[in-house]
């Protein structure tokens, strides 16, 4: 390695050659190598005290290869502080950064050392001083300066390897941030988004190359796309990039747009295109003049929009799609618009970055205007601020988020609203099975929702969106003009009890869903409580507190239950029966635990759609007979009904896949094994385990759990 005093380093790495020369140290001067990064490697820290100098001063090589480094890359792992040069090292790079507009130092917290290890100098570390206490006993001023310096430079801003799942994402992030301290471009995470777009560039061949990107509203996406325009002009005859294209377009209207921009005249060029927040393919077609051949070969057209059909639509060879800021990243960018970048020492202010962060689930838009909101506040106003903005949040943020709202189908904002106000969270074939009850074609929509960064599936296939677009959903709704059109979705428990306990309530009929928290709640429901709520869809009542006290009755009955209800669920009944007139016929699932039903209704009433029945620890229930004509159901709950008697001839339910019939001590298991057989004689329904009176589909059986008897 060149060691010139004439050359300057952009980065001077600090390391233990025993722990990580031949590993992550490698693997991070080949990355910073990748990126152009020029650097200088401390492989000093494996020679004997005698390199140092008199006084412990540096080899005059290390002394100017630290002066003319920009930034200081400390690597702290298990025999760092067992070199003396490794830590004087060190304290001349806490020196030089103390001085105003000195440079950077970063540490990187490596396998087992973490921060407090070396803040507080615990395990190897102290073994290691220990050492040197005795070997530098003339020198114990030096060694506790040492000391010092470790501690200081573990408050520093850096990374740790226990944060990451692997050597390869450490050394991203750390050349990431590296990037945007020696390039800085005002945006934080920009440079660990970069090496995604640019992977995909590589794919590029000699002809047009059209990349998308893609994200939620807030996200970045503008100015990804602008950062990566100003890193690629060079690489082109010409460029265009046009912000806010769906608005430019129908402001502009489509030639005057194009006059203004010249593009008939680029059509022999090789160009670089940007066209930002595209919503209609159509408008990017006629404006570019088609997809294909509209410019000369090897030119690039970037298109953004937080639609991903819209960038399928308009041909694109690949699709970016913008993560959100990592916690450490959020945090950062919340501490700039919030603290001027000091982090804070106010416990309420650093509670309340914490809940930021976490809210605004790695958002720019949300973390900045958050940060300049409660930036002004003082630190005692801080929390009460923050809970005042999640009820209402910025207009700025309301109105990007708004606008895809507004672009959604009567259909998808259905769906949207319904998961917003009852389903986040859940199970994706739950939320399929109750909404394709009510009639909203989920299959579709929950795509098209995912597709708009609105809603996302998890690995565990539940339907997960963001705390931040929940709220925002709500407050749509709450600024809606007809305030009777507010109270389609009711999950407020103070309204919801004065609906139910008024005599006349105003506003009923257009109530679609109702989901009622009852924990430290009491509700006297008045009988004819749902009677004029004919839309009601979703009926919930529960308990998220099984321990805490609530009071849910019914003094003088119910007099009827809506006849559009898709799913009842209601925890703890406390009537005998349900109300004489109900109609089950629109039902998809019966979720009742620990009711007080001895039956069910009378007669036969039509179940053709009722899919999930629960009556799991319904002490009192005596028979279930009406099932007969539940044709479709996939799942039976009657787990601890202690007074169960007989359960009906289930020969019938072909679809059915789990039977639950545990604790129900009145049944004869030989009996409930001849039901079995005779519904599923190929023996696809089992036990789950023997003498379980569990029976599925589902379970995978050990050979131990065979019942010889099938």
């Amino acid at each position: 390695m060149e060691t010139s005093r004439t050359v300057g380093y952009d980065v001077f790495i600090d390391y233990s050659s025993k722990d990580t020369r031949h590993s992550f140290v490698s693997h991070l001067h080949a990355a910073f190598g990748r990126r152009g990064i020029s650097v200088f490697l401390a492989e000093h820290c494996t020679l004997s005290e005698a390199t140092l100098k008199p006084g412990f001063e540096l080899a005059n090589e290390i002394q100017v290869a630290i002066e003319r480094s920009k930034i200081y890359v400390v690597v702290f792992s298990k025999n760092y502080a067992s070199s003396p040069l490794c830590l004087e090292t060190l304290m001349t790079f806490m020196d030089l950064q103390r001085r105003k507009d000195g440079p950077v130092v970063i540490p990187v917290f490596y396998g087992d050392v973490t921060r407090s290890i070396v803040e507080q100098q615990t395990e190897r570390f102290k073994e290691d001083f220990s050492k040197h206490h005795g070997f530098f006993s003339d020198e114990k001023d030096r060694v506790e300066r040492w000391r010092k310096g470790l501690t200081e430079a573990a408050k520093l801003h850096g990374h740790e390897s226990i944060e990451q799942q692997n050597d390869s994402e450490l050394v991203e992030d750390i050349v990431a941030d590296v990037r945007e301290k020696l390039y800085p471009t005002g945006m934080i995470g920009f440079y660990s988004r970069l090496p995604g777009i640019e992977n995909l560039l590589f794919k590029q061949s000699h002809d047009i190359y059209r990349l998308g990107i893609w994200g939620m509203p807030g996200i970045g996406k503008t100015a990804i796309a602008q950062e990566s325009f100003n890193q690629m002009t060079k690489n082109f005859e010409t460029q265009c990039f046009i912000q806010d294209f769906h608005v430019a377009f129908h402001e502009k209207g489509l030639y005057v747009l194009r006059e203004e921009y010249l593009i008939d005249k680029l059509r022999e060029k090789r160009v670089l295109v940007v066209l930002d927040d595209v919503r209609n393919p159509m408008d990017a077609e006629s404006f570019l003049g088609g997809f294909d051949h509209c410019f000369a070969p090897e030119s690039l057209i970037i298109i953004t929009s937080r639609d991903k059909q819209v960038l399928h639509q308009c041909q694109v060879d690949s699709v970016y799609e913008i993560p959100a800021l990592n916690k450490k990243e959020a945090q950062r960018l919340f501490t700039r618009f919030a603290f001027s970048e000091k982090e804070p020492s106010d416990s309420n202010l650093i509670e309340v970055s914490k809940k930021v962060v976490e809210y605004a689930d790695g958002n720019p838009l949300a973390l900045c205007h958050y940060g300049r909101e409660l930036g002004k506040k003082k630190p005692e106003e801080v929390v009460a601020e923050f809970e005042k903005i999640k009820q209402s949040p910025p207009r700025e943020i309301m109105h990007v988020f708004k606008s895809s709202y507004d672009e959604l189908s009567e259909n998808e904002r259905s769906i949207f609203l319904d998961i917003a106000f009852f389903f986040n969270g859940e199970n994706l074939d739950y939320v399929m099975r109750i909404l394709e009850g009510c009639g909203f074609f989920p299959h579709v929509g929950i795509d098209r929702l995912v597709e708009r960064s609105l809603l996302m599936i998890s690995k565990n296939n539940n339907v997960e969106m963001q705390i931040l677009i929940q709220d925002i959903a709500r407050n749509i709704v709450n600024e809606e003009k007809n305030q009777i059109a507010r109270h389609r979705r009711l999950w407020d428990p103070s309204i919801i009890k004065s609906f139910l306990e008024e005599n006349k309530p105003k506003g009923t009929e257009v109530i679609e869903g109702i989901f009622l928290d009852t924990t430290n709640l009491t509700v006297d429901v008045n009988p004819k409580a749902f009677e004029n709520m004919y839309n009601l869809r979703l009926l919930k009542i529960y308990s998220s507190n099984s321990e805490s006290t609530q009071e849910f009755h019914l003094p003088k009955g119910l007099r009827s239950l809506p006849y559009e209800l898709r799913l009842l669920h209601w925890e703890k009944y406390p009537l005998r029966s349900f109300p004489e007139d109900f109609d089950p016929r629109h039902l998809v699932e019966l979720n009742m635990p620990y009711s007080q039903l001895q039956n069910l209704w009378e007669g036969t009433k039509s179940l053709v759609k009722l899919k999930i029945i629960n009556l799991s620890h319904s002490q009192q229930l005596v028979e279930v007979d009406v099932l007969l004509k539940a044709f479709n159901l996939e799942q039976i709950d009657l787990q601890g009904c202690t007074s169960l008697e007989s359960i009906p001839h289930i020969d019938q339910l072909k679809n059915l896949q789990l039977l639950n019939l545990s604790g129900c001590t009145r049944l004869k298991r030989k009996e409930i094994l001849e039901e079995i057989k005779r519904l599923d004689p190929e023996g696809g329904l089992r036990e789950t385990k023997f003498e379980s009176l569990v029976f599925s589909t589902l379970v995978e059986l050990e050979p131990e759990d065979n019942i010889e008897s099938f």
